[in-house]
């Protein structure tokens, strides 16, 4: 886990894993020209974007949601910032 983002919208985890999957869609990642497939478990109340260079995964607990991402060794210096990104659009969101 390389991040955790608590709750300010949403009351429990269906209610963010939702507030999530209606942000985070393929037309959404096309706004950054990144191509990527996004992957929903809806059961496991999780998501798992891949592209070229990265792998995002947003897990929802209770109260938070664990972001976990790998960077190719060309976007790892990006790592920061890109999580501090991740982490702006999620308070906002859930």
């Amino acid at each position: 886990m390389d991040l955790s983002v608590n709750y300010n919208k949403a009351t429990s985890k269906q209610e963010a894993y939702d507030l999530a999957k209606a942000q985070i869609t393929p037309d959404y990642v096309d706004k950054f020209n990144v191509k990527a497939d996004i992957s929903y478990d809806e059961s496991g109340h999780s998501m798992k974007a891949t592209g070229k260079g990265f792998t995002l995964e947003l897990q929802f607990k209770e109260d938070k949601c664990d972001v976990s991402i790998k960077l190719s060794l060309i976007l790892k210096p990006l790592k920061k910032k890109i999580l501090g990104k991740i982490e702006s659009k999620l308070e906002r969101n859930i």
